[in-house]
Parts: C-alpha cells; sequence; structure tokens
C-alpha cells in the first residue's frame, strides 16, 4: 500500500513541475509601445541616424537576446549588405534615447549626449527589466531609398527554447 501511495505522489509531483514548466516557457511576451519614425527633412544620406523603439516584456524567466532583424515588403529580411539601407540594433540600457523624444538622433549629437556609451550589442543580451529600449543604428546609402520597412522580428531564447516576435511598423520613413 505504502508503494502504491509513494508512486501517486511522484507522479503527483512531476505532473505539477511539468505544469509548471510548460506555464513559464508559454507565458512570455514582447509588446512594441513606441517607435520613432523619421521625417523625410531628417534624412541625411551616409550619415548614421539613430531610432528608439521602446519595448515591454511581460513573462516568467529572462529571455535571451539573439538577433533583430527588419523585414522588408517582399517578406525576406533586410540584408547586411542591402545597397540602401545599412542597420545595427543595440540595446540602451539606460533608456536616454527614448522613442517618446522628439525627432531623430544624428551620430554628432549621440556622441555630445554620451549615448553610445550605453549602446550594448543585441546578441547574447539578457532581458533583467520589465522594459527595454532597442536602438537602431541607420545609414540610409541611397537617396531614392523605397521606405520598403514593414515589420521589426526578435529571436530570442528563454529556458533553452528559441522563440521570434514579430512587430508590424509603418516603415523607417513618415511618409
Amino acid at each position: 500500500m505504502k508503494k502504491i501511495v509513494l508512486i501517486i505522489i511522484s507522479l503527483f509531483v512531476i505532473l505539477v513541475g511539468w505544469l509548471f514548466y510548460l506555464s513559464l516557457t508559454n507565458n512570455d511576451e514582447f509588446n512594441l509601445n513606441r517607435y520613432m519614425l523619421l521625417k523625410k527633412d531628417d534624412v541625411v544620406i551616409n550619415q548614421p541616424i539613430y531610432l528608439s523603439y521602446d519595448l515591454a516584456y511581460y513573462g516568467n524567466g529572462k529571455p535571451i537576446l539573439k538577433d533583430i532583424r527588419f523585414i522588408k515588403k517582399d517578406g525576406s529580411f533586410l540584408d547586411e549588405d542591402d545597397d540602401q539601407l545599412s542597420i545595427t540594433f543595440y540595446i540602451d540600457e539606460k533608456a536616454a534615447t527614448s522613442a517618446s523624444a522628439d525627432g531623430v538622433i544624428l551620430e554628432e549629437e549621440a556622441r555630445q549626449l554620451k549615448l553610445l556609451d550605453h549602446y550594448t550589442p543585441v546578441e547574447n543580451y539578457e532581458v533583467t527589466t520589465k522594459n527595454l529600449n532597442i536602438v537602431a543604428k541607420l545609414i540610409i546609402k541611397n537617396e531614392n531609398y523605397s521606405n520598403n520597412i514593414t515589420a521589426m522580428q526578435i529571436d530570442y531564447e528563454l529556458l533553452g527554447k528559441e522563440k521570434t516576435k514579430q512587430f508590424l511598423i509603418s516603415g523607417l520613413i513618415k511618409e
């Protein structure tokens, strides 16, 4: 009789542990709260411009960011060697480049304000706070750039499981 009770208790503990693990891995979400758009007048060819994307993370655990990419209108990802646009993503740990600020930030202004000191590469960044400020260093290489970005994708890992979240955006330049 004791063996049966012990087996039932063991199975119960395993079941509860498995359900707890499932709740941890399935209860996570990134939300895009605000983001900046360039005005056509702000576009300067071949000069770095910094745009901010304010996100919030709701969930259990601490996700590890692997990559952030833009998705073009045709569904393909923006390549690093794109002939019209170059982009590098960072995490602004001090949230000094918030999307609630007016206008975009040019390279010279970012240096003067010492914003670049707070930028951390995205790859393998562990999210430890609810609010997350992503900064895109954008270089438009071609004055005939077509506003062909429709979404942002975040690839991350949570409890050893690879996950992806996409956000629809209205491009990079305010039409």
